[in-house]
């Protein structure tokens, strides 16, 4: 509705090109990304250095993982303000994915000299850290989120994480509990603590309490396949297979590569006798291992 009204205010005073930037920026919530890229390109074409426009078309291009071309238009906003908190930020996210992690790091922690109040830059380098096995470190990044804001629950949640790496069970709980707490009203979608709790509880046996947690994982984002092999790797532990079938054959469906999903569907499939579909699950898993990067949650 927003781009529908932004485009028709644009084309009844075509002087006011500053609305095709609202209409680009709608277009990207909307995920349209091909239409925001050409609606800032159009509005690019008679201002061409503006530091506005050049970050809405950044922007659509990051979101539609255009990475390389991202950076190029990055680079023209930075050489002019090479200070821009908006710019540094998407730039610190856009080297991340193009792998460049130290690059990354150093651009994020450019950016809280710059700003120090920095929410977003602070819970990003804090999840490089983590995701670079220095758990330490994210977990400082993580508590300066929390002291700029306290209901920050993808903090509390990623605080749950580092304490789980450090094996400090008790504290994960506590901080994925908090998170559960903060997004379970008014973060319906938010699905990530109830599946990184079940993840913990089941490698503590707590089998009951994990599918408990999966099953919210799943209903608040039935698209995600992690959600259903944890859900499933309950199951099978609390020995009801039938249901476990179901759920791991959806995580499968969901994400064919899943090593972790199509391991225990296959070996799911030999323990109920259906040995012919175990041993073609686990050739695809072995497949898809050969071919998986390592990853973290």
């Amino acid at each position: 509705m927003a781009a529908g009204l932004f485009r028709q205010a644009y084309e009844a005073c075509p002087a006011k090109r500053v609305l095709l930037l609202e209409v680009a920026r709608a277009l990207t919530g909307q995920r349209k990304f091909d239409e925001a890229i050409r609606t800032a390109n159009e509005y690019l074409a008679s201002e061409p250095a503006s530091i506005p426009g050049l970050l809405v078309l950044a922007n659509a291009l990051f979101m539609d993982q255009q990475w390389e071309k991202c950076q190029e238009v990055l680079d023209k906003v930075l050489a002019v303000e090479p200070d821009n908190p908006t710019a540094l930020l998407l730039e610190g996210n856009n080297e991340y994915f193009l792998g460049n992690t130290d690059k990354a790091e150093k651009t994020l922690q450019h950016l809280l000299d710059v700003k120090p109040d920095d929410v977003d830059a602070a819970y990003m380098l804090g999840r490089i850290y983590y995701m670079d096995n220095r758990a330490e470190y994210a977990m400082g990044m993580f508590q300066r989120v929390l002291r700029l804001d306290p209901k920050h629950y993808k903090a509390w949640d990623n605080l749950g994480l580092c304490y789980d790496a450090l094996g400090d069970t008790e504290m994960a709980i506590r901080h994925f509990l908090t998170a559960i707490k903060l997004v379970e009203k008014d973060h319906p979608e938010y699905e990530w603590p109830y599946a990184n709790l079940a993840d913990l509880l089941l490698r503590q046996n707590r089998y009951e309490e994990a599918y408990q947690a999966a099953t919210q994982a799943a209903k608040r984002n039935p698209y995600r396949a992690r959600n259903f092999f944890l859900g499933g790797k309950a199951l099978v532990k609390l020995k009801r297979m039938e249901d476990a079938r179901k759920w791991l054959e959806r995580a499968v469906a969901l994400d064919p590569d899943y090593t972790d999903a199509l391991y225990a569907l296959g070996q799911l499939y030999v323990k109920l006798g259906e040995k012919q579909k175990g041993i073609e699950t686990l050739k695809r898993f072995r497949e898809a291992k050969r071919k998986a990067p390592t990853q973290r949650r």
